[in-house]
């Protein structure tokens, strides 16, 4: 057993040993890590270690936007671009009502997070019983505050404004293109749940965590996977680029604390980055350590999640 085993199986352990904040074991559906060349997987449950990625979905939709910006994916019309205006392509499903600031906000502001919201939103917890086909109207009705750019503010509704975007521009939805430009080529494969129209984007992918692992291997071979691109090296390094800090979010006790914000990914200030998502989802990569790990779950206490990870970092 070599070192890098050693390492997986103490995080294992620790992931079957220690309680949550409410003294219960965690509730953890898989762990997949690679590390350099070595890739460990540990099932946790006889359900499988597949789950809703929540947030962590909004990884994908990042890359596919990628992979249209740089006409990977082949489409008709004018360039989309980081900066391009979102009501270039919007224009039609935000007619009504809209704020001045709406002409200011670009693709970059979807996927960052600084659409000028002062609060993020488009969470289960004030969509209620909404309907989903109001959801459009619902985010165009919310005010603008803040320049666009300005002001962060975590939120669902830029990836599910790229979503319909992408399929505005493309002629096909979200779970199409990510099954065309990002799952097939990595033999994975993955379902996503609708808003209405169009696939929910910032949420709703159910994937297995090996699966998701092999996303996180893209991240840390600069879009690469077994050699062959799935993403340009150039758009991994933009959704890494710590565009927006977030002092605000930032808990320098967390294992990895939310120093910046780039593209769909949390930014450390040591240049680790990651996503994660609710109920213990998360995609990870410390580039330190060439590691790439994955987990999926079910357990809504997430911090005693990655400090079970400490033994891989050492």
């Amino acid at each position: 057993m070599n070192r890098a085993e050693e390492r997986f199986n103490e995080c294992v352990r620790l992931m079957q040993s220690v309680t949550d904040k409410d003294g219960r074991p965690l509730s953890m559906n898989g762990l997949s890590v690679c590390s350099d060349g070595d890739i460990f997987f540990h099932q946790f449950t006889s359900e499988g270690s597949s789950a809703d990625l929540r947030s962590v979905s909004k990884v994908i939709t990042a890359i596919v936007l990628g992979n249209v910006i740089d006409r990977k994916i082949a489409f008709e019309g004018p360039s989309l671009t980081l900066d391009s205006p979102v009501l270039e392509f919007l224009g039609r499903q935000a007619n009504k009502n809209i704020s001045g600031l709406w002409r200011n906000v670009t693709i970059r502001n979807l996927m960052n997070n600084t659409i000028g919201h002062e609060e993020g939103f488009l969470f289960r917890k004030d969509i209620g019983d909404r309907a989903e086909s109001e959801y459009i109207e619902y985010i165009f009705e919310a005010p603008i505050v803040h320049a666009p750019g300005t002001h962060f503010s975590y939120s669902n509704v830029g990836p599910y404004l790229i979503s319909i975007i992408l399929q505005a521009v493309t002629g096909r939805s979200l779970l199409e293109l990510s099954r065309e430009s990002v799952l097939e080529p990595l033999g994975a494969t993955g379902t996503w749940r609708n808003f209405g129209d169009f696939t929910a984007g910032c949420t709703g992918l159910v994937m297995s965590c090996e699966n998701l692992l092999k996303i996180a291997m893209v991240l840390r071979d600069n879009g690469s996977f077994e050699g062959k691109e799935v993403v340009s090296a150039e758009w991994v390094e933009e959704m890494k680029c710590p565009i927006t800090l977030t002092p605000r979010m930032c808990d320098p006790s967390r294992v990895f604390p939310k120093y910046a914000y780039g593209l769909g990914l949390w930014i450390c200030e040591n240049g680790s980055f990651y996503c994660d998502g609710t109920n213990g989802q998360y995609l990870i990569v410390v580039p330190s350590n060439q590691l790439a790990i994955s987990t999926t779950g079910n357990q809504p206490d997430m911090k005693p999640i990655t400090r079970c990870m400490l033994p891989l970092l050492t």
